[in-house]
Order: structure tokens, then C-alpha cells, then sequence
């Protein structure tokens, strides 16, 4: 898994530098982008298979995976909504040039990120509990989304709990765990937020790849497809 995902990153890495260093008489906005790098996938592919609505699920999943790995920001209603929205169509989009999906999510993501360190605030204001009997679940990437919303509080008011409480047990405490813990989730916040739609694109494109199971092929035929574009930004890449 970790070394399939490095070589999707890799592919679109390449991709993206090669096709942003074109010549100024090439297009190379973000749509065009994504455009070729679907047509080199598909065609890099030993199996050949089109971006249909098989990849197009995995897709959405691939991606929602990238932004939300941990399942603690999005809810099962999210991502069933987002599911019927585009799990049929993300991958032929790309082919499109259609990046809205991308944008469209990450701002989803982004406003339930800023929600919920708003709410971590208010929580932090409130008496907490260290005596509770709740079972926190530290690693939740096989775990399923929250439900709705009131189970992620649930799950939430657990979470925090436990940083609170590692920060209260810490041998050298740099400030009280209630302004750590705010500003752990300020810093998460601005991360979130300085993500412009190039790196939006970007991670996407990762996804796509992830989703598409790209091997060492489809990375080798895009540089080849790309050099006419741009051979001494790929001269580097082939040589490496």
C-alpha cells in the first residue's frame, strides 16, 4: 500500500511539474492538467481499463481517505451524500477537465475541519471528565465515519479528553493542556486553509492514481508523452 501510494505520488508529481514548465504556446491550465494525466493513466494501465464508475468509486473513496484518514471529520451522511453525488462520475470528469468535485469537497472538508475545532473550543471551556469509563479509540483509519454529527461529538468529547489528560500527565509541560490542545487545532485550521487549488488539484490527481492502481508502466510511458512538452524538466526525472 505505502509503496503504491509513493509511485501515484510520484506519477502526478511528474505530471503536474512537467505540464505547469510547458512553453507559454501549450495550455497548461489545471483542466488540461487533469485531462492528461486521466488519458495517461488510461493509457499506461497494462489493463487498459477507462475511468469508468468502478474507478470513479474508488476514487471518492481513495480521495475522501487522503483528506480524512482518521474519519473524524466527515460523517457517514457526508460521505453517503458525496457517494451519490459523484461516485458515478468523478473519473470521467477528470477526462473532462471538470475539477469541481475536488474544489467542492475540500471546502466540505474544510468547514467541517473549522467546525469542529470550534466546537473543541467550547469544549474546552467546560469541566471535563477524567474518571469516565469511555474506551477512546486512538487509531481509526479501519474504523467507520461517525454516523451524524452527535455521534461525532460523542467521539470527540472522548478524543479530547485524552489529549487533555496526556498533556495534564506530561513530565515538562510547555503551557496548560487546555491552550495546547486549542492551538494544536488553530495550527490544523490554517493547515487546512493555505491549501490553494493548485495542491487541491494535486492531491486529487494522488487520489486518482491511488484509486487507479497506476504501476511503474503508466509513470514511465507519462514521462515519455510528456517530454515533447518539456524534455529538460523531465530530463531530470528520467535519469533518476
Amino acid at each position: 500500500m505505502r509503496l503504491s501510494l509513493r509511485r501515484s505520488l510520484a506519477l502526478c508529481a511528474i505530471l503536474f511539474t512537467a505540464t505547469i514548465a510547458a512553453p507559454p504556446a501549450l495550455p497548461s491550465s489545471k483542466e488540461t492538467i487533469a485531462m492528461s494525466v486521466g488519458r495517461l493513466l488510461e493509457e499506461g494501465h497494462y489493463t487498459r481499463q477507462k475511468l469508468n464508475e468502478e474507478v470513479s468509486n474508488k476514487f471518492l473513496q481513495s480521495y475522501l481517505e487522503m483528506l480524512d484518514f482518521s474519519h473524524l471529520f466527515f460523517t457517514q451522511k457526508d460521505v453517503d451524500e458525496l457517494s451519490d453525488k459523484y461516485s458515478s462520475s468523478m473519473a470521467g470528469d477528470v477526462l473532462l477537465g471538470n475539477l469541481k468535485p475536488a474544489y467542492d469537497i475540500y471546502a466540505l472538508y474544510t468547514k467541517r475541519v473549522d467546525d469542529r475545532a470550534a466546537k473543541i473550543k467550547e469544549l474546552l471551556k467546560q469541566p471535563i471528565d477524567f474518571k469516565s469509563n469511555t474506551t477512546v479509540e486512538m487509531s481509526r483509519q479501519k474504523s467507520s465515519w461517525p454516523k451524524d454529527e452527535a455521534e461525532a461529538d460523542q467521539l470527540w468529547r472522548g478524543r479530547i479528553a485524552n489529549e487533555l489528560l496526556q498533556e495534564h500527565l506530561s513530565e515538562h509541560p510547555i503551557e496548560p493542556a487546555p491552550q495546547l490542545v486549542t492551538r494544536r487545532y488553530d495550527r490544523l485550521g490554517r493547515t487546512v486553509h493555505e491549501q490553494d487549488k493548485d495542491e487541491q488539484m494535486k492531491l486529487y490527481l494522488d487520489a486518482l492514481a491511488q484509486a487507479y492502481e497506476a504501476p511503474c508502466s503508466a509513470r514511465k510511458m507519462a514521462m515519455r508523452k510528456l517530454r515533447a512538452w518539456c524534455p529538460a524538466d523531465l530530463h531530470r526525472w528520467t535519469d533518476a
